[in-house]
């Protein structure tokens, strides 16, 4: 035990940017070279134990953080991984309006094969579906000008009304903007 304090004397009081004890050697201040008292320091009372143990905990509650951020990532893509449906997998040829998710499923897929047809320009994708008391209601979005950034584009968004059995009755614009510009929507 003596032998620990002597080696503690010796050694800098400072802590270092992680908070550990500095392990240079101490000059007749009691700090190394690189340090002074300007430092936060390790006070003389605590002993070598103390500092010890002080330590550990501080790297069990790093490993505990860590182990946490761990498990939210994991949990975070398992979420994700169960609400993504893929519309390819949906059976569109028996849509039933009370069958909401596989209704909307349907029409996503039905929008997206003929929106830049219909419109006459690039599908860029869809923002919006909705039933309607007779039919149902897409707002889709269509690159109507490219540039270069593609930050720059101009985008149009189109309201298309469709039947219960997903024929399109007609559409409409409802208006434009940079694909940059976050401001319309804030």
């Amino acid at each position: 035990m003596a032998e620990a304090e002597s080696n503690t004397a010796d050694q800098c009081r400072a802590r270092t940017g992680d908070g550990e004890r500095c392990s240079r050697p101490a000059q007749d201040d009691g700090f190394c070279y690189q340090h002074d008292e300007s430092d936060p320091t390790v006070s003389d009372s605590q002993s070598a134990d103390e500092q010890e143990q002080e330590d550990q905990d501080d790297d069990q509650d790093q490993s505990a953080e860590a182990e946490n951020e761990e498990q939210e990532d994991v949990q975070s893509a398992e979420m994700a991984d169960e609400e993504a449906t893929d519309p390819e997998d949906v059976d569109t040829g028996d849509v039933d309006g009370k069958d909401q998710i596989e209704g909307v499923l349907a029409i996503r897929k039905i929008v997206q094969s003929t929106a830049g047809k219909l419109i006459g320009h690039e599908f860029d994708g869809v923002s919006e579906i909705s039933p309607m008391d007779e039919g149902w209601r897409a707002v889709v979005e269509v690159i109507e000008r490219s540039a270069v950034p593609d930050t720059q584009d101009i985008i149009g968004r189109y309201e298309i009304e469709l039947d219960e059995d997903g024929v399109v009755q007609g559409y409409r614009r409802l208006g434009r903007y940079r694909r940059g510009d976050t401001k319309a929507f804030e």
